[in-house]
């Protein structure tokens, strides 16, 4: 039985420790501005390098 009561201590401090939710909470946060992010970028990537490319042109033409 002593293993038991171990057991059923160990999931009450779990059931009250709160520093794992707060940092599964920062977690899920982090994941959400990632996944914004990778969206933006593939959504906008491609005008986002035909820009530049076009600046590079420009800059190159500015210089020859």
């Amino acid at each position: 039985m002593r293993g038991r009561s171990r057991l059923t201590g160990a999931l009450r401090r779990f059931r009250h420790e709160q520093s794992g939710a707060t940092a599964i909470e920062y977690a899920l946060i982090a994941t959400l501005i990632f996944l914004a992010l990778t969206s933006a970028l593939a959504v906008y990537g491609s005008a986002a390098g035909g820009l530049y490319g076009n600046l590079s042109n420009r800059v190159a033409a500015a210089f020859n």
